[in-house]
């Protein structure tokens, strides 16, 4: 552990870092910084990627992994430190897809064994260009749950700030499916590039490929991503590989809300091939799924997006493409062995 870097950010209490410090009492990593401001935070990711050390690890949600990746994206530092992220957010959704484990004594445990073995992987990550500049993330989504996220930062606590935790995130889910329609107006358009149309059915499977493809879409929730898991558990893009050097989209054209009620826990799950089942035996639009390596987004009037759980806005088209094995992730060893499932006997060639 002592070419280890562990970084707490703001949001952790006292109490979690005393607990947190305990357990790693008898490993003497090599350093532990508590970081007071988002400012420091991003201060000490950058002095990583410029220090002999090789690992760090953050304990913070997907907004303070955001951050991570992207400093240490423009340091160019993606291929030579290898980052780890501990659960500490309220969604921990780039958490969820690397199986880190829940409990903080098994995450410390998980953490410790990769860094001995060396347990990293490149993964894939989405580039995503506007006006404002360039900007890195795993997860970008248009629609509904944009709505959801807009009215979560509209609540705000007592000190000014944006009420934190799942329960507030839950109850701005809650009133924007009472209160608001589902769809939001806006008519957008889609051009995909080098890929294919692929739909994982109950009973049978199909598959189109396609250089470009343009479309025009409505769908309440519009999803491209290089990791499967948005938030507790939330298994939004089901298909993805995070290695494949391809990034999923998929288009949930939902009709009406008691569709989304009705199929939640499929939903949920990412069992798209059961909600589809119904959805086409019924002549209504399915969940549809495309793996690609490029996109454009646009509208014809000014839209936001979210990319890993942060808000932006766009007036111009937006563009995305994947990266191939641009960043290396520090994984546990149960997700690390589900990518090398030979042992020395076997011979790979490529």
């Amino acid at each position: 552990m002592d070419s280890c870097l562990i970084v707490i950010n703001p949001n952790r209490t006292p109490r979690q870092i005393r607990k947190l410090r305990r357990l790693l009492e008898p490993i003497k990593p090599y350093s532990i910084v508590e970081t007071k401001s988002r400012a420091d935070f991003l201060q000490v990711v950058k002095d990583f990627c410029h220090s002999p050390l090789q690992y760090m690890v953050v304990w913070g949600g997907d907004g303070t992994a955001h951050d991570a990746i992207n400093v240490v994206m423009a340091e160019g530092k993606g291929q030579e430190k290898a980052i780890g992220f501990m659960r500490g957010g309220s969604g921990n959704g780039i958490q969820d897809s690397y199986e880190i484990p829940f409990r903080l004594k098994a995450q410390v445990e998980a953490f410790v064994e990769s860094i001995q073995k060396n347990f990293t992987l490149a993964v894939d990550l989405l580039r995503a260009e506007t006006q404002q500049g360039v900007e890195y993330g795993q997860l970008l989504g248009l629609g509904f749950d944009v709505r959801i996220l807009q009215r979560r930062n509209s609540r705000i606590s007592p000190s000014g700030d944006v009420k934190p935790g799942f329960l507030n995130y839950f109850i701005s889910s809650a009133l924007t499916i009472l209160t608001e329609p589902l769809r939001d107006g806006k008519e957008y358009l889609l051009e995909f590039e080098e890929g294919k149309y692929v739909l994982r059915a109950t009973r049978i499977n199909a598959e189109m490929p396609f250089r470009v493809l343009r479309l025009s879409s409505d769908a309440p929730m519009i999803e491209l991503g290089t990791r499967p898991y948005y938030g507790r558990m939330f298994k939004i893009c089901p298909d993805v590989v995070c290695n494949n050097g391809l990034m999923d989209a998929y288009l949930f054209n939902f009709q009406n809300k008691w569709d989304i009620i009705r199929d939640l826990y499929y939903l949920w799950n990412g069992w798209h091939h059961r909600i589809n089942y119904r959805f086409a035996r019924q002549e209504k639009p399915i969940i549809q799924h495309f793996e690609i390596k490029r996109a454009t987004l646009s509208c014809q009037t000014p839209f936001f997006y979210h990319i890993d759980g942060e808000l932006r806005s766009s007036t111009a088209p937006l563009k995305v493409e994947v990266v191939p094995q641009v960043l290396t992730f520090l994984v546990p060893g149960v997700f690390y062995r589900k990518f090398h499932p030979f042992g020395e006997e076997a011979t790979i060639l490529l």
